[in-house]
């Protein structure tokens, strides 16, 4: 993992789609500007929002001081304060600074104003965002009637010890939304005038061109990409940052002018208005850490192989950077101590997690200028941090295991529940189907299938029987009536019918095992004797029956016809076969007349029966 100092690495992916795709209106720059007139106690028309901090620092100077004054200015910051003190026409003085907060208190500023003549203000850094000793600067500043103007840049939502919130004391307030501030959309920034007396300050409504702000809205995306070829390799990144800022992508840092007349566009006055709402939320916490090291360059380079790129050092030059520095006018023997301070000094960014920077805090602290101040206390701390990492441990193992122990009961329950269940159901199945652990036998099963062939069996011989008295009889009268007079053809299909059930019946018979009679039902079936069958004619009389044809009517039909030439053809053949063989049967029907036939089938049946039933 890579950690970085800048190249917006504040930003989060969803902060950078968000820069990116921005949108905002005038009513943006409305809310803006009355917000910060309630938060800071002033009124809407004292307000102004610029296109940079050093613009709204000028014209905060040129309203309070008269032209040709001088300022007092804290020797450890950005060339742009200088900046914006020149184009106000004042000249700055530098206050040497206290290396526990990396400003100048009391004592400092006292010791600035020796000798000095014309000083008509003080500016209020607050470096880092490391609150200064602002009671004792204000004592100063009113016994030497200077008026304070509080930089907002690093310390906005900071309090003092006093409980006094950063940019309520002062005569005004100056905001910086520039990259690595502490409100951060890459540029921008507002004065606030608090003293009601002052001249209402003029809006302006010209927005930068639009390369500008193009450059503006790409430079998280773009920091990102540079921050992916640095974890690639070093020197990748340091490359493509190089070219960027030839190619003009990007802007380097303290690149700007003093311009009154161009404002923040719409979309960051949005964006500014939602992080000023959020600065309580987030803490009071500086916006880096700093510690003073031996042999810096070797510590640098030590970070940056354990992937920590910390070379953005505020301030690594009392001006910073080094390419306006001489442009300052700060004299090292001046102010001696700010001059060792930037040799020393290195920044740990505090928008990571603490535990993530410990790494990086045990390389710097190998290089510390004094290690005998901090041998007790680093084993100190370190046993501090330790016991406390122990101690989250356990608690988070055991609320783990309370968690899986829960976990199971609550399976072992919801298995009780479904075992419980499942007996239930297997009781009630029992209580419904009678006893579902008892095996049905064979024999009963084929008790139970023959029963119901035979109750269909006894339904078509019930039938059967309803056609054959519909059959006419010899001697009986022919009806009237011929429509209700059965034909044979009608008879014959009827038979037909029949015949059909009982083969039906045949084929329901059990398969594997036939169901044989019991000796009670053999001893009452009655026993018939196999007698050969005669011819057609000698069954139904002394002569041939005449054919279907011949019942219906007087003279033969041509069934009757088809009928005689079989029986002639069956008495001049071989000798009949018995009754009770199959192909005997089929000769001897088509011999007989209808109602013969019905007999013959039911005859037949009945001793087929048995094997049957």
């Amino acid at each position: 993992m890579k950690y970085f100092l800048g190249l917006s690495s504040q930003y989060t992916a969803g902060q950078t789609l968000g820069h990116l795709f921005a949108t905002g209106s005038e009513l943006h720059l409305s809310e803006l500007r009355a917000f910060l007139a309630a938060h800071y106690g002033s009124t809407y028309d004292h307000v102004a929002v610029y296109a940079n901090g050093r613009t709204a620092l000028s014209v905060a100077l040129k309203t309070i001081c008269r032209r040709g004054g001088k300022v007092v200015i804290t020797s450890l910051t950005c060339y742009a304060v200088v900046q914006a003190v020149k184009a106000a026409g004042l000249v700055p003085i530098f206050a040497d600074v206290d290396p526990k907060t990396l400003h100048f208190g009391g004592k400092e500023l006292e010791d600035a104003l020796k000798g000095e003549s014309d000083v008509q203000a003080v500016i209020v850094q607050n470096n880092l965002g490391i609150p200064a000793d602002i009671e004792a600067i204000e004592k100063v500043a009113k016994a030497h009637k200077l008026q304070i103007i509080e930089d907002l840049a690093h310390c906005a939502g900071v309090k003092y010890a006093d409980g006094r919130e950063a940019g309520t004391v002062g005569r005004a307030a100056i905001l910086s939304f520039g990259k690595g501030k502490s409100v951060d959309v890459i540029s921008g920034g507002a004065v606030v005038f608090a003293d009601p007396l002052d001249p209402p300050v003029a809006q302006p409504e010209q927005t930068e061109l639009k390369k500008e702000t193009i450059r503006a809205r790409f430079y998280p995306l773009l920091a990102a990409i540079i921050r992916g070829f640095y974890r690639i390799h070093p020197k990748l990144g340091r490359y493509l940052t190089g070219g960027m800022v030839r190619f003009h992508w990007i802007k380097r840092s303290a690149d700007g002018k003093v311009d009154p007349k161009l404002r923040l566009t719409y979309w960051q006055c949005k964006l500014v208005l939602r992080q000023l709402k959020s600065l309580p939320h987030r803490g009071r916490k500086p916006i880096r850490d700093f510690y003073l090291v031996d042999n810096r360059e070797d510590c640098i380079k030590e970070l940056e192989r354990s992937g920590f790129y910390f070379r953005e050092i505020w301030y690594d030059l009392p001006v910073c950077p080094e390419r306006y520095f001489n442009k300052s006018g700060f004299r090292e023997e001046e102010c001696p101590v700010a001059a060792d301070l930037a040799k020393k000094i290195v920044n740990i960014p505090t928008w990571y997690d603490k535990v993530k920077m410990r790494p990086a805090v045990r390389i710097i602290k190998k290089y510390l200028v004094d290690q005998s101040d901090i041998s007790e206390d680093e084993v100190t701390e370190t046993k501090e941090e330790f016991e406390k990492m122990s101690e989250t441990f356990r608690v988070a193992k055991d609320a783990e295991k309370r968690k899986f122990q829960e976990e199971e009961k609550k399976k072992a329950d919801k298995a009780k529940k479904i075992a419980a269940k499942k007996e239930k159901l297997e009781k009630k199945v029992a209580a419904l189907d009678g006893a579902p652990d008892e095996e049905v036998s064979d024999d009963t099963r084929d008790k139970k299938a023959s029963d119901k062939v035979k109750e269909k069996s006894e339904a078509v011989k019930s039938a059967a029987k309803k056609l054959i008295a519909k059959v006419p009889k010899k001697g009986e009268k022919k009806s009237t009536k011929p429509t209700k007079q059965p034909k044979d053809d009608e008879n014959l299909s009827d038979l037909e019918k029949t015949s059909g059930l009982l083969d039906k019946i045949e084929d329901q018979q059990p398969a594997e095992k036939s169901v044989k009679p019991t000796a009670e039902a053999t001893e009452k079936a009655p026993v018939e004797k196999a007698t050969p069958v005669k011819a057609a004619g000698d069954v139904a009389g002394k002569a041939p029956t005449k054919a279907a044809g011949d019942v219906a009517g007087g003279t033969p039909s041509a069934g009757g016809r088809k009928a005689n030439a079989m029986g002639e053809s069956a008495t001049a053949g071989p000798a009949a076969k018995p009754a009770s063989h199959p192909t005997g049967m089929r000769q001897a029907k088509n011999k007989l007349s209808d109602r013969e036939k019905l007999k013959l089938k039911l005859e037949s049946g009945k001793k087929e029966g048995p094997s049957v039933i």
